[in-house]
């Protein structure tokens, strides 16, 4: 692109929203974040949600949602967010760890992500009077 030379401003909004659509196009997180400041909610399933997903932020939807999403990918790829976001741990060294259903599994991110969600955004509570 030659900035140089002169354009009109038509074309000058029409360059930056096309570098913003590819950019959303190339980066899932980017595209996410974009969406959720203007208000919209943002439903990601299957492959797509691997590299845009946030647990936490799903939970917030309510556990419908939450299944919805983690039930549509793979098992080995929620395990694989499970492990990344410590809803699990690797079993130690020389020691197998239980094999959860991919139902179990989900159930278990879901526990997990509402403890996280209620530290991070507790209740309102009233004041005792």
């Amino acid at each position: 692109m030659d900035t140089r030379k002169p354009i009109d401003p038509s074309t000058a909004i029409e360059n930056l929203f096309q570098i913003i659509r590819d950019e959303a196009l190339a980066n899932p997180t980017f595209a996410r974040r974009l969406l959720e400041a203007v208000g919209h909610k943002v439903v990601f399933r299957g492959d797509e949600a691997l590299a845009a997903i946030d647990p936490y932020l799903i939970a917030m939807n309510g556990p419908e949602e939450f299944r919805r999403t983690f039930m549509s990918m793979p098992q080995k790829q929620a395990e694989k967010i499970a492990l990344d976001y410590e809803f699990v741990r690797k079993p130690a060294r020389g020691t197998k760890a239980p094999k959860l259903t991919h139902n179990q599994l989900v159930d278990l991110m879901w526990e997990r992500a509402q403890e996280r969600v209620e530290d991070l955004f507790p209740k309102r509570r009233v004041a005792a009077e």
